[in-house]
């Protein structure tokens, strides 16, 4: 039988080289590991942003609506006339003339006949105007009525007068989640959730061009002409409103033992940093109010 000779040993791995391949394959799995987790960790954070840049579009959407529509009237209706006898506004929580009024520290009761502010951190406002078929959802039951932000029937008219206040609280069926609330009459409820504050500025016209913006202030800066909230003053020259929503996610994008903070600017563009784990971000937007403005 013819033999092969071989020139030399089959050889395996030594122990260096299976060593260095052990690491070699720790490595690439690490590597697929991190992609992994980083590909989860910025999908988390997208629907957040997504969710987020909803209830903000909502919410501002909503505020906007109001906030142009405030002091409206139909011509044989309520007329802005402070002396006005037959306007409807001039019996409302305001001085006539004023349809938009608001705090910087929220309501003290959103459902007061008569506002005052409160102590809140967040801002609160109220707007005024004529609701009719044109500008609400009429009520689908008798007796057929225009409705306010609850899409309830306002009872009192015609005329009918919406009174509405916007706020933020925080909702005890939610588990104490932040929403933006509105009031009605002697009820209120919660339209957007996840909104964790709100902040106003009103721009004011002055006498020579009262259908000008010159200054945007808050609510502490306008005048009063009279003893507390409700004195019509500077409130009658407010032309259009810029109103901040600070959203946040509705559940922590930072999981389990994920450590670090968040940071957010909020509606004074000043830095915050939040430990809760949930995503935040400012959302802006500016309503003039159109019977202010030039025809």
């Amino acid at each position: 039988m013819k033999q092969i000779a071989l020139g030399s040993r089959a050889k395996g791995f030594t122990l260096v080289e299976l060593m260095i391949s052990m690491v070699i394959g720790l490595v690439v799995v690490g590597a697929i590991l991190v992609s992994v987790i980083g590909s989860r960790d910025a999908g988390r954070f997208q629907a957040a942003y997504a969710q987020m840049n909803e209830d903000a579009q909502i919410g501002l959407s909503i505020l906007s609506r109001d906030l142009q529509m405030a002091g409206y009237a139909l011509p044989t209706a309520l007329v802005p006339d402070p002396g006005g006898a037959t306007s409807s506004l001039t019996s409302a929580t305001l001085a006539p003339g004023a349809f938009v009024f608001g705090c910087d520290t929220g309501f003290a009761d959103p459902n007061a006949g008569v506002l005052a502010c409160g102590v809140a951190t967040t801002s609160a406002f109220m707007v005024s105007y004529e609701a009719n078929k044109d500008n609400t959802v009429l009520t689908t039951t008798a007796p057929i009525r225009p409705s306010d932000c609850l899409g309830n029937g306002i009872a009192v008219g015609p005329p009918y007068v919406a009174n509405n206040r916007y706020y933020i609280s925080q909702s005890a069926a939610a588990g104490g989640r932040p929403e933006l609330y509105c009031a009605s009459g002697a009820l209120n409820q919660p339209l957007v959730e996840n909104v964790d504050d709100m902040k106003i500025w009103y721009g004011l016209s002055v006498p020579a061009a009262p259908r000008q913006v010159v200054r945007y202030v808050t609510a502490a800066d306008i005048a009063l002409n009279g003893t507390g909230p409700g004195g019509a003053g500077e409130w009658a020259n407010v032309v259009s409103v810029r109103v901040c929503l600070v959203v946040r996610s509705a559940e922590p994008v930072l999981k389990g033992g994920d450590e670090g903070t968040l940071t957010y600017l909020d509606c004074n563009s000043a830095t915050q940093t939040s430990n809760d784990k949930y995503l935040r971000r400012a959302y802006f937007t500016t309503a003039s109010l159109r019977i202010k403005m030039p025809i």
